[in-house]
């Protein structure tokens, strides 16, 4: 079989990486635009991208292929903080503890003394791993606050295997030396990072799908392994030998015929969160420095707000700036988009001190999967799905084709494994 053979269902990062390993594989992508959650849109003079994103990969060579030739801002320090009752605290908070109100101080300490002196425990779910790092205070006035925003389950049907360079495991003593005075953060993972000077995050990207066999605006409505065969909603049909897909195996498998009880009962069971993507051009300069912050407050909607204008200063004239909050709900939650971003720029302008004349436009963008929900069913889940899949010669790739939570250089790698994996698994 020749990459010929090969058809990629979708061309966010994952299937940009396995399409580039498979020169002469067929693309097509339901959106009118690729690079999946690493796109980037223009609004009123300002780029916005699906959600924070920054490049802070220690993948040399990746890093190398998405910078060659373009302008970057290197950031040798982010500047990120934590709103939490009025107060600004430095991010992580556990480790900047003296910043907290002094009663919330010492119980803060107390109480991570306390869990540390437990000794080493093996967590069930995401709240034991938090009382077992952190102690009582820190787990439940920050992080079931804001896992009830971001996540929007309780912490306790949280697993723990998305957590590796996303939190930090608790380090004694910085913890204690940062409740009696500031230090330097550097153990944050975006301590350092890298964003283009124009263009948004996908200007990383952009060139690296010149010369692919790239079909726009078709969306895939049913998949027959038996004849090889995709349709499309165009009416259009292709054959394929091998077939990736970085579709949600969710509705993945809802186009296949004869699904097994058990897998389709294992799609059933997997969860998601969909995100409000709040866009905001102010006619003011930046109402903060910082690149982003995190919102505990439970009476804020938003979970995360990030200032475009920051990390490319360029992007809009002087006196103007940019920002966007992030506002996530399940994936079978109700809400009201409309009136949710609304709400949302009322509670920003509040929060950063700006006024309704100071809003140049709003742009509310609805991002319908944001993330997979790492709950502890979802490993078993997802691999009773994947395994069936692949026994059919689809190959699922990428953060919801593997429904698992991928930093953008693993989602190109895991691209460029599966390549190799679909041509080995031919030749043999």
């Amino acid at each position: 079989m020749g990459a010929e053979g090969v058809l990629v269902l979708g061309a966010g990062l994952a299937g940009l990486g396995c399409a580039r390993a498979l020169p002469g594989a067929r693309v097509f992508e339901a959106q009118a635009h690729p690079g999946g959650h690493a796109w980037s849109h223009a609004s009123d003079g300002a780029w916005f991208d699906e959600g924070a994103h920054i490049s802070h990969s220690s993948d040399g060579e990746f890093v190398g292929m998405i910078t060659r030739g373009l302008e970057v801002h290197e950031i040798a320090a982010s500047r990120v903080r934590n709103h939490w009752h009025g107060a600004w605290i430095t991010y992580p908070v556990q480790n900047h503890l003296h910043e907290l109100p002094p009663e919330a101080r010492t119980r803060a300490l107390a109480d991570f003394v306390e869990a540390q002196a437990q000794g080493a425990v093996t967590p069930a779910d995401y709240g034991q791993w938090c009382l077992a790092q952190y102690g009582r205070y820190l787990t439940e006035q920050f992080y079931r606050e804001y896992t009830d925003k971001y996540w929007r389950v309780p912490m306790e049907a949280l697993a723990t295997d998305w957590l590796g360079g996303r939190l930090i495991p608790a380090q004694r003593a910085r913890i204690v030396a940062g409740a009696f005075a500031a230090l330097p953060e550097e153990q944050s993972a975006f301590h350092r990072f890298r964003y283009p000077r124009a263009g948004g995050f996908f200007r990383f990207f952009e060139p690296l799908y010149r010369g692919l066999d790239l079909t726009l605006g078709e969306r895939a409505i049913a998949v027959d392994p038996r004849r090889g065969m995709v349709s499309f909603a165009s009416g259009r049909t292709e054959s394929y030998e091998a077939l990736a897909s970085s579709i949600p195996v969710t509705e993945l498998v809802s186009m296949l015929r004869a699904v097994p009880a058990d897998v389709a009962a294992a799609a059933a069971a997997l969860r998601h969160t969909k995100l409000l993507c709040v866009n905001l051009v102010l006619r003011i300069p930046s109402p903060t420095d910082l690149h982003w912050f995190y919102v505990y407050d439970r009476e804020i909607d938003a979970a995360r707000v990030s200032v475009p204008s920051n990390l490319a200063p360029a992007m809009l004239p002087e006196g103007r700036s940019a920002l966007q909050a992030e506002v996530f709900r399940r994936g079978d939650e109700p809400w009201d988009p409309p009136a949710l971003a609304a709400r949302t720029v009322d509670q920003l302008a509040r929060l950063l001190g700006f006024t309704a004349v100071d809003v140049a436009s709003v742009h509310p963008v609805v991002v319908p999967h944001a993330y997979p929900i790492s709950d502890r069913h979802r490993a078993r889940a997802a691999e009773t799905v994947i395994t069936w899949l692949e026994r059919q010669r689809i190959y699922p790739l990428g953060i919801y084709g593997r429904w698992k939570y991928l930093w953008s250089d693993a989602a190109y790698r895991q691209g460029e494994e599966t390549a190799r994996r679909i041509l080995a698994e031919v030749a043999a």
